[in-house]
């Protein structure tokens, strides 16, 4: 999976990056493919927003849980 990330905090991109591993463990059962890219836009106060390149809706809603549970 190929991870872009703009970060203007570094503080938490540690975890941010553990959790972007497990994603990329995610195959989607529909269609057997992984999770081909995403880009992440990290801001000041800890949020973020995520830009998914999937196969399909189900597969990215499954990522974007992994990597927005609190971090």
């Amino acid at each position: 999976m190929k991870i872009t990330i703009e970060n203007r905090e570094s503080a938490r991109l540690d975890r941010l990056r553990d959790r972007l591993d497990e994603a990329a463990k995610l195959e989607c059962p529909a269609h057997g493919k992984a999770i081909e890219a995403v880009s992440i836009n990290v801001f000041e106060n800890g949020w973020f927003d995520s830009r998914w390149t999937t196969c399909c809706e189900g597969l990215e809603q499954q990522a974007v849980a992994v990597v927005k549970a609190r971090i």
